[in-house]
């Protein structure tokens, strides 16, 4: 009677559990100790002093077309948003000449973003203007890089049933 012993089958089981278990151990272990712990301790320096941004002695305005842009209020009726802004360039330098050449991509990407999700506050009918202007600079650091543009300037706003 060979096959009745079952003992066999569960202690061959344990053994294998038991082995699994372990090397699961030793592996935590040691990638605990390559992560948190080499008993060593560094120090890290801190800037007091944020970095310096030098804005140019001559800015020059670069005008865009209006932008509209249609939200729901909470109670379920419709807004138009039109909003007019400046970007704050260099001038007579290099990115100026280049947000003037991108003004048709650039106008594209701010409707995106700005219609591709709520802006905040605008379903109550109170628009936070911030959050327009920091969508605009992400799209100018995205698609123009740091330093391009200085500031995105809300030349006018206007909020209308619709």
């Amino acid at each position: 009677m060979a096959g009745t012993n079952t003992s066999d089958g569960k202690s061959y089981f344990k053994l294998i559990l038991f082995s699994i278990l372990g090397i699961l151990v030793v592996a935590g272990a040691g990638t605990g100790w390559f992560l948190f712990g080499t008993g060593e301790e560094q120090t890290v320096e801190v800037e007091d002093t944020p970095p310096v941004i030098e804005v140019p002695a001559r800015l020059a305005y670069i005008d865009l077309r209006p932008l509209f842009i249609q939200v729901k209020t909470t109670d379920g009726r419709l807004q138009n948003v039109v909003v007019t802004l400046s970007l704050e360039v260099e001038e007579g330098s290099e990115h100026e000449r280049r947000v003037e050449r991108e003004l048709p991509r650039l106008y594209e990407a701010y409707l995106q973003t700005l219609t591709e999700r709520p802006i905040p506050g605008a379903v109550d009918g109170k628009v936070e203007v911030i959050h327009i202007k920091n969508r605009i600079r992400a799209e100018n650091l995205r698609l123009l890089g740091p330093g391009t543009v200085y500031e995105v300037v809300l030349r006018n706003i206007w909020i209308t049933e619709g």
